[in-house]
């Protein structure tokens, strides 16, 4: 009866010491790379260095440990070992049977479990040689980030593609109908890869012929940053907003680069600056360059440079050309010149201009309505203090009826404009004469008052009313009268005639009322 509980209490403190020694080994695989980093005085953040090959050598050590257990429990309890026993060989028949059949050849659920996994090797294998050749071999020899890159990608294709053939090749693929299927597909992969292999190759240029290099500041399009990488498809850049942008290698070598780095990273900063027209040039000149002599990241040599470019709509256009060997902060830079710009403007006395734009409103209406508000003020509000009235063409106001007619007819309409008007009215094409009849008396020889003011409306260019007005002139002078002579220029069914060879000649003409 001793011996059961024996054989029971070994296998149970072994298993028990297995389980401690996971939990020991878990820990040691996570807190061992954040003891070295300490160690070698590196920031100790969330990516510790090896803290994931530290890992995976824990998790292999705790599938040894727990393998090693097993096989050392099965040989303390024999009747434990008799049913692992049991279960590996029922595990193995259940793995090992076949599932499919391709060509000639069986596979199994092993066979399936162990493609991806030989796979996973080959690429942990050719990883690992790919790390120690960069680190050993290309680091050693000077060569640069770009290069480096462009060497590791060409070394790991090179090894993978042959790698892949032999581990396919021993599962049992039929290398021959996999060129045929290939072959097949080629054409379509082909046009599919094709910007790959444009983004592969243009990789290849950019690092070979070193126009862009890790560090530099770049404009590529809409983005402005720093280069972090070139790899072998396309560029990571970390823009002046922390944002990583990544863009094909294409797009860089057929597109437009501003590299502001390559070479000598001296550059020039443009700051536009407007200023009234009322300004000195001279003075606005001191104070752009009082600002930029002020500011720590403009340089004394190339000197700073002031030009006035234009002539604006509302304002000079001046420029203010600065040097900065820093081109990562050429916005702030512009930033302070524009403070500095505003404050020396200010000191100096010199305005900065709004844009102004001239409005010149026309309406008879309004035109009516201010110059009777004028005459009410008097004959001193006429016009203004020390200024005489302009003198009337009256041969042009007369050839042309509408130049230089203000509000009120009356006022504006002289004899000779009026005596031109007569002679427009009585010509070919002025208003219709003829007889007319009213109840049973016919009228011979004369015209509608009506149809003048139609005329004159669309002849003269006048409203009805300066029409009336102005007929009403026509009457007072004697050039028309009624027919009987008792109203005078109405805008209606009224009949009146010219003035014939026995009518009085004209007179002057009556005074405003």
């Amino acid at each position: 009866m001793s011996g059961a509980p024996t054989s029971l209490l070994l296998p149970a403190a072994l298993l028990a010491a297995a389980a401690a020694l996971h939990y020991a080994i878990g820990r040691i695989g996570k807190r061992l790379p954040r003891w070295l980093a300490r160690r070698r005085s590196l920031a100790a953040g969330p990516e510790v260095p090896g803290a994931r090959a530290a890992l995976l050598a824990a998790l292999a050590g705790q599938i040894a440990l727990w393998i090693g257990a097993l096989a050392g429990v099965s040989q303390l309890s024999p009747p434990l070992g008799r049913a692992l026993a049991f279960a590996r060989a029922s595990l193995h028949m259940a793995l090992a049977s076949p599932l499919a059949t391709i060509g000639e050849r069986s596979y199994s659920a092993l066979d399936l479990l162990m493609l991806p996994l030989a796979l996973l090797a080959v690429w942990l294998v050719v990883s690992a040689l790919v790390w120690l050749a960069r680190r050993h071999v290309l680091a050693a020899a000077g060569l640069e980030e770009g290069v480096q890159e462009m060497f590791c990608g060409l070394l790991r294709y090179a090894l993978v593609l042959p790698a892949l053939v032999v581990v396919l090749a021993a599962w049992g693929v039929d290398l021959r109908a996999l060129a045929i299927l290939l072959s097949v597909l080629g054409v379509g992969i082909g046009f599919g890869l094709q910007n790959i292999a444009n983004n592969l190759v243009s990789g290849l240029l950019i690092n070979l012929g070193r126009a862009l290099r890790p560090g530099d500041f770049v404009n590529v399009g809409a983005h402005a940053g720093t280069v972090l990488r070139v790899g072998a498809r396309s560029t990571n850049i970390r823009t002046l907003d922390q944002v990583t942008v990544i863009v094909p290698n294409s797009q860089l070598l057929e597109g437009e680069v501003v590299n502001w780095s390559h070479g000598d990273p001296t550059s020039r900063i443009h700051v536009p600056v407007g200023v009234a027209y009322a300004s000195e040039p001279a003075r606005v000149r001191r104070a752009l360059l009082e600002a930029a002599a002020r500011h720590p990241a403009v340089l004394r040599e190339p000197r700073p440079e002031v030009r006035l470019v234009g002539f604006g709509e509302s304002s000079l256009d001046f420029q203010l050309l600065v040097w900065t060997r820093d081109p990562r902060d050429q916005d702030r830079l512009r930033s302070d010149l524009n403070f500095r710009i505003a404050e020396q403007l200010r000191s100096h006395g010199i305005a900065i201009p709004f844009p102004q734009q001239d409005l010149h409103l026309h309406s008879a209406s309004l035109e009516r309505a201010l110059e009777s508000w004028r005459r009410s003020l008097g004959p001193a509000a006429a016009l203004p203090e020390g200024e005489a009235e302009p003198a009337r063409d009256l041969g042009s106001a007369a050839a042309d009826p509408g130049r230089g007619r203000g509000a009120d007819p009356l006022d504006e309409w002289g004899e000779a404009e009026l005596a031109a008007l007569e002679q427009r009215m009585r010509a070919s094409g002025g208003v219709a004469v003829g007889d007319h009849r009213h109840l049973f008396r016919v009228y011979r020889g004369c015209f509608v008052g009506r149809s003048a003011v139609d005329w004159m409306s669309e002849r003269e260019g006048l409203s009805r009313t300066e029409a009336v007005a102005v007929g009403q002139r026509l009457v007072e002078r004697g050039a028309i009268r009624h027919v009987l002579d008792e109203h005078g220029f109405r805008d209606g069914h009224f009949f009146y005639r010219f003035a014939g060879p026995g009518a009085p000649g004209p007179g002057p003409a009556p005074a405003a009322r």
